[in-house]
């Protein structure tokens, strides 16, 4: 029993250990800076269709998330645009595109209830992700679709955390 017991209490000594070492704080929602936010428009700059959509899903699922509620009474307003989306080839294999990279810009804009702009940034300037794929057509837009989806959760979780921390400085 006392060995059981003393593997325990080490294990438990070793997480307080790494998790006292690391710089991240737990956030809960009376530390957020403010709570409700009115996710307001997406615009699509680019010619990619639907980039828009996937954007206010994720948002809003980000946001929930991390403790955030969603209203359309709040004092914080946000609007989004995403400005530029570049499909880029990286490697080839006998004329075939096997590996592309997606690369996407957003501008972020907050504003207070009466419209005043507060701030206006760029969540980590470009964002770009890699996928690899075979000669299928299918495939292609398979993977193109998760990779794209995986670049603007990263977008929507580097928004929160700009908020979070700017808003509490």
């Amino acid at each position: 029993m006392s060995k059981v017991f003393l593997h325990k209490f080490i294990v438990i000594l070793i997480l307080l250990f790494f998790l006292s070492g690391c710089t991240y704080t737990l956030q809960r929602n009376a530390d957020l800076p403010f709570q409700d936010i009115h996710l307001r428009n997406i615009y699509n700059s680019t010619l990619e269709p639907g980039l828009q959509d996937r954007m206010r899903r994720i948002a809003y699922e980000t946001f929930m998330e991390n403790g955030f509620n969603l209203t359309a009474h709040a004092d914080k307003v946000i609007d989004i645009e995403i400005q530029n989306y570049r499909l880029i080839t990286l490697s080839e294999f006998g004329l075939t595109t096997v590996e592309y990279e997606i690369k996407l810009d957003t501008k972020v804009i907050l504003y207070s209830k009466d419209g005043s702009k507060i701030k206006e940034f760029y969540p980590s300037s470009s964002f770009s992700t890699v996928f690899r794929t075979t000669k299928e057509i299918q495939r292609v837009i398979a993977s193109r679709d998760i990779a794209i989806e995986s670049l603007l959760r990263d977008i929507c979780e580097n928004l929160v955390r700009t908020l979070i921390t700017d808003a509490s400085n």
